[in-house]
């Protein structure tokens, strides 16, 4: 097991270096000078030529890349562009929000576990047919579609809750308050009832197959009721390619939450790095994917290692 651990944490360290390279090539393949941006529009080419000196962007891209790997391995992520803050200070001020919606809609995703497996043992009814068909109406909605869908009938049809912006948190990520727990809510739904979606669908097609399987037919045999059948026998086995993908989830929805902070305005990572590729603001765009990525690997690192809790004969050394 220890073995393991190092190992991925091994493949971690390549990951992250693979980000930043992408990260930095995308960036600056974007047509735009970010010190253009910041001089100005009517600012003379010698203050924009002092503001590339000032920031290091008349370096050539490999030159501002090693000396920003150089600061990464002293914890330092360089400063925003734009509003001269430290970026590792602004994703500690924006990461509380958006792992309070990525945990939030992680919750409501599960919910699709026990709506899969209802699904899977109604085979072909009235329910199953439904649910499924919602399900795959669900899941082809873009979400930044869905979002402005819950705004004007929440939001505005029925004035039930907050259209925009979040509220105020303690110990980091939990509501302060009722106004905070409501500007919660819908962000949350979008991001996570598309995954509802998913997960259902998933989770009915691994029913289906374990369901069918010859130690089920077994255990049936030997006069289980099936009630045990299913939650002695069944249900771990079927819920492991589920479990992986609410894992990995907790890392993707990180990147889903871009399209769900900005369409709620919600103070976020993904609010912070969709401006910041606006402003073309490397640091900031580097740091978040960073934060992003980071989240992504260590939720396949948990998923990994709770395998062997769910099912036993699944060996991780080596």
């Amino acid at each position: 097991m220890i073995t393991y651990i190092v190992r991925r944490l091994f493949q971690l360290v390549i990951v992250l270096i693979g980000v930043t390279i992408i990260t930095f090539l995308i960036m600056f393949a974007i047509p735009g000078d970010p010190a253009r941006q910041l001089a100005g529009k009517n600012a003379t080419p010698e203050r924009i030529a002092a503001i590339r000196l000032q920031l290091g962007l008349n370096r050539s891209l490999p030159v501002q890349y090693v000396k920003f790997v150089g600061r990464l391995a002293h914890g330092d992520l360089g400063e925003s562009y734009q509003l001269q803050k430290p970026v590792l200070q602004m994703i500690w001020e924006n990461a509380p929000n958006t792992i309070q919606l990525a945990l939030a809609a992680v919750l409501i995703e599960l919910l699709g576990i026990p709506l899969g497996i209802y699904s899977a043992l109604r085979q072909y009814t009235f329910w199953d047919t439904t649910l499924t068909t919602a399900a795959l109406i669900i899941w082809g909605i873009p979400v930044f579609v869905l979002g402005l869908f819950m705004q004007w009938f929440f939001g505005l049809k029925l004035n039930l809750l907050p259209l925009i912006g979040a509220g105020d948190n303690v110990l980091w990520i939990i509501p302060a308050n009722w106004n905070s727990f409501a500007s919660l809510i819908l962000p949350a739904v979008t991001l996570g009832l598309i995954e509802v979606a998913y997960i259902s669908y998933m989770q009915r097609a691994s029913m289906l197959e374990v369901i069918r399987s010859d130690y089920i037919r077994t255990a049936r045999a030997k006069g289980l009721s099936e009630r045990k059948v299913v939650t002695k026998h069944a249900f771990k086995n079927a819920v492991i390619p589920v479990m992986t993908i609410a894992g990995i989830d907790l890392g993707a929805l990180m990147g889903g939450a871009i399209l769900t902070e900005t369409v709620f305005a919600r103070p976020g990572i993904g609010l912070m790095i969709y401006q910041a590729i606006g402003a073309r603001d490397l640091p900031v765009v580097a740091g978040g994917v960073l934060f992003a990525t980071l989240v992504y690997v260590f939720a396949n690192l948990f998923v990994d290692l709770g395998y062997a809790w769910v099912d036993p004969r699944i060996r991780l050394e080596g």
